[in-house]
């Protein structure tokens, strides 16, 4: 099947028409679709779905009051001030009829009248309109080519996948999937029919008696594994919601964070080193302040005060001399030498006044005492001073004072950074909703934690009370087969019903290894993790199962055995682990794996054969994969399924990077785009298939759109092209 063509009209934010063409050609199997978020890649989904199925794409079974309200939703809003208010969506197929291709036309059409909306639905094929009767059975055909339940396999949103494995029931998907496309669904409605037929025809007293019992342990057995079932999936979504309380947890934070909010913490640090900048910044302004005010004159005269230095020793030397002068006299020194009486009297006068002069002249700094210029004359207080400042000049240091003002700008421009990040960010309200919010949802993880709890301690005892109550309905189911011996057509039931068994079991088998190697081959193509999943199994309820090398010891083994049992053991090594063992060991069951390790262990040579290693399995959970790898591994396992089925469905995938690192996305785009399917139609964001990956599979594009959307109107208008590059 292939689709050619997609048309809509006033759907959603696609006012008037839009069209894209989707036909593939000359090995060109990709229809390129670009679009940021909100620009109308969903509702192209959307549109296509509606189109194909009608009702059914929102899970309803006709045309309802919820079917109405969900068209009206989806007409666009401007639609409604015209007098004509009408929507439609068209898609035109070309699928496989009778070893031919033909060519169809799908039109649905919406008309709001009379407050009501009114559906117009026609199929056409080259000849014309079908008649309602051939409409009725192209769409049954349809639905056999891409069932209603497996459109989200070849038509899904790569924002929702990596919550595949989430989902409690994935594996009845993956069920779905490989049977449909494979052709084996039919043995299965075929067992499920002969099932419910079984026991149908009774008679005599015994049987019915024994049926009724049978039908009423049945039931309780069918209600218990029910309700295991709900738990699994309430634990499940309790999971996936904790999950997701957790990364909403961390991206408000991150978010908090990339918004410049602080933290209580962060905002005491940034007012310390505010207040320590501050502080810094008024010692230096002090310092400043008082060299301007104070200091900076003398030290702009520093040459002058070394001669004003000079000046004031000299009138101080001057000072003292006259002072000691004016105290010192000829009739002093006569008094006091004539009182040694060494000196005659007639020579005491000139000795005295010779004396004085030589004792003057020594005194005197200056040569000329009389003439000697008085500039200052400062008091003694006043000498002080001066003396105090001059002190200073001489122990100034200009370096200290460029120091200072350094120090002073340095302290600015980090005191205004930081109260620059303090006013832009977050005002207390808002970090207090977001404080609010955090603590909401630490307290809804707390209480996801303690439902789990609950949930896993009610299926733990519904786990214990099933092997009893199975035991009970083989019991009762042996009893009704010997008491049914004339019951024809429930042995043929019962028989066919074993036979769909089998050769569900058979063909299905084959189909696995099929589709578990093909999924291994492309996980290791795109990662290039050799050892990283080195085995995957299907089991037979269709649950997934890697698993990783792992060397272990025979010792280690039989320990393994001793401490969780055979099924644990299998759990742990899986199917292909458990029978590399047995062919070890030579043995054909897995019930005799304890006996054969023991007596290896117990023989002449234990001690050495304790230390004998094989090379076996680990199971790994998928939890521990991160989920951009979850979603590798999802894709691997779709194009390992498409691959395997041999069908021919065109495969279209939105947002195809949501979980992509940028270390996978590039054998993502050569290898899985360009493979899976003959028409590939991706829809993409300006942040994934772009600029490098968009040249990778450039020779492999047969069109490209771009969906813009006006901020003003709402509007998605589309045009051919893709977004350009570094863009």
């Amino acid at each position: 099947m292939e689709l050619r063509r997609v048309k809509l009209y006033n759907f959603s934010s696609y006012a008037k028409e839009a069209s894209f063409d989707c036909s593939t050609s000359n090995g060109r199997n990709i229809i390129l679709i670009g679009g940021n978020n909100g620009a109308g890649k969903t509702s192209l989904f959307t549109a296509i779905k509606l189109a194909l199925y009608g009702p059914l794409c929102f899970r309803y079974q006709g045309k309802n009051a919820q079917y109405s309200a969900r068209i009206k939703e989806l007409m666009n809003h401007d639609a409604f001030t015209g007098s004509e208010v009408k929507t439609y969506v068209e898609v035109e197929l070309i699928v496989p009829v009778n070893q031919n291709y033909m060519t169809y036309t799908i039109h649905r059409e919406w008309n709001y009248t009379g407050h009501r909306v009114r559906e117009l639905y026609w199929v056409s094929d080259n000849m014309g309109l079908l008649p309602d009767r051939e409409r009725d059975y192209f769409q049954n055909y349809l639905f056999t080519l891409i069932p209603p339940n497996m459109f989200e396999f070849f038509f899904f949103d790569g924002e929702e996948i990596s919550n595949f494995f989430s989902d409690s029931a994935y594996n009845s998907y993956i069920k779905n999937a490989i049977l449909t496309l494979c052709g084996y669904d039919t043995f299965g409605m075929i067992k499920k029919f002969c099932d419910t037929y079984v026991g149908t025809e009774t008679s005599g007293t015994e049987y019915d008696h024994v049926l009724e019992q049978l039908r009423q342990k049945e039931s309780s057995l069918e209600k218990l594994e029910s309700d295991m079932d709900d738990l699994k999936g309430a634990i499940q979504k309790l999971e996936h919601r904790k999950t997701s309380a957790k990364d909403e947890k961390e991206n408000l934070e991150a978010q908090f964070k990339k918004s410049g909010g602080l933290t209580k913490k962060e905002r005491d640090e940034l007012n310390n080193k505010m207040r320590q900048y501050d502080r810094i910044k008024n010692e230096c302004s002090k310092m400043i302040r008082d060299y301007v005010e104070d200091f900076m004159p003398f030290y702009i005269a520093f040459d002058l005060s070394q001669s004003v230095n000079e000046q004031l020793r000299r009138e101080e030397n001057m000072r003292q001399y006259l002072a000691s002068t004016r105290r010192l006299s000829v009739s002093m020194l006569k008094d006091a030498i004539s009182t040694t009486n060494m000196v005659s009297a007639d020579q005491l006068d000139n000795l005295s006044r010779c004396l004085y002069e030589r004792i003057s002249t020594a005194l005197c700094p200056e040569e000329e005492p009389d003439k000697f210029p008085f500039i200052h004359d400062l008091s003694n207080e006043q000498r002080r001073q001066v003396s105090a400042v001059l002190g200073q000049l001489d122990g100034f240091r200009p370096r200290d004072m460029i120091k200072a003002l350094h120090s002073k700008r340095d302290a600015t421009e980090k005191y205004e950074k930081l109260s620059r990040q303090f006013r832009e960010s977050l005002p207390s309200v808002d970090a207090n909703t977001f404080f609010k919010k955090f603590s909401d949802l630490s307290k809804k993880i707390a209480e996801y934690d303690n439902s789990i709890s609950a949930a896993k301690k009610q299926l733990d005892k519904l786990n214990a009370d099933k092997p009893l109550l199975k035991k009970e309905v083989d019991s009762l189911r042996a009893q009704l087969q010997a008491e049914a011996k004339n019951q024809t057509a429930y042995l043929y039931t019962s028989r066919i019903s074993t036979m769909m068994s089998a050769l569900i079991s058979d063909v299905v088998r084959e189909k696995f290894r099929q589709i578990e190697q093909l999924t291994l081959r492309m996980f290791h193509d795109i990662t290039h993790k050799e050892n990283f999943i080195d085995l995957m199994e299907l089991d037979e309820s269709f649950n997934i199962l890697i698993y990783k090398k792992q060397v272990y010891t025979i010792s280690e083994l039989y320990a393994l055995i001793e401490n969780i049992g055979i099924d644990g053991l299998t759990e742990r090594l899986g199917n292909t682990g458990i029978q590399n063992l047995m062919n070890w060991f030579h043995i054909t069951s897995v019930k005799l794996l304890r006996k054969s390790m023991k007596t290896y262990l117990t023989s002449e040579n234990g001690a050495v054969c304790a230390g004998q290693s094989l090379d076996l399995y680990k199971n790994v959970e998928l939890s521990q994969l991160s989920k951009g790898e979850k979603q590798v591994f999802l894709l691997s396992l779709y194009w390992a399924i498409i691959k395997s089925s041999g069908q021919k469905i065109p495969f279209m995938i939105d947002t195809p990077f949501a979980r992509i690192d940028t270390e996978h996305r590039e054998q993502l785009t050569k290898l899985f785009f360009t493979s899976i399917s003959d028409q590939v139609i991706i829809l993409s964001t300006d942040e994934e298939v772009v600029d490098v990956y968009h040249d990778m599979i450039q020779d492999r594009v047969a069109h490209e759109y771009l969906l813009s959307n006006d901020e003003i109107t709402g509007y998605t208008s589309v045009s051919s092209g893709y977004f350009a590059k570094g863009g």
